[in-house]
């Protein structure tokens, strides 16, 4: 009796804190212009049997020529937060596209080489962590630390939205 208990345990899917709607389909939109229906980044996530969480992200990182980052990562939720340990930031970009075409070859291996120096020089080193804090608008306040020290520079704001709603990602008319 015991030993079916902890089958069922075993089998029943781990809590994903602050992750969970993400379990029902749902995905984040940073920086949304709710009015537009615009994105500067777009996640989904994975969940597999074994407990393992992925995050699917497209992220815009210029306007023009427009240029997405996509991405994909494990994450774990640790003591209510959203964390990952990005050991190859490189191996995670699993393509860029340039005005909607994908870069490949020697030309993608190039520039994501190139995406991941730029994002170690600028996060640097160890664990980064994600804690959501609600908004009073619904939205919620995403607050970074990396390697346990908090890094306010890298705050933004997150959305959870329904994936067939018609958001897309574009950067902030300035």
């Amino acid at each position: 009796m015991l030993l079916m208990a902890l089958l069922a345990l075993a089998a029943a899917p781990q809590d994903a804190g602050p992750l969970e709607p993400g379990r029902s389909g749902r995905m984040q939109c940073y920086g949304p212009d709710v009015a537009a229906k615009t994105c500067t980044a777009i996640g989904a996530y994975r969940f597999d049997a074994d407990g393992t969480i992925w995050n699917d992200a497209r992220n815009m990182i210029s306007g023009s020529p427009a240029i997405v980052l996509v991405a994909t990562g494990k994450v774990y939720v640790r003591d209510g937060a959203e964390c990952a340990n990005p050991d190859n930031r490189a191996e995670e970009i699993t393509g860029v596209e340039v005005n909607g075409r994908p870069l490949e070859g020697a030309q993608f291996e190039t520039v994501r080489a190139q995406i991941a120096a730029n994002m170690d020089a600028v996060l640097g080193e160890g664990e980064l962590c994600s804690t959501y804090v609600p908004n009073p608008d619904g939205t919620l306040k995403a607050a970074v630390t990396i390697g346990g020290v908090a890094r306010p520079e890298f705050e933004s704001v997150v959305l959870w939205i329904e994936p067939d709603a018609g958001w897309t990602l574009a950067l902030p008319e300035n």
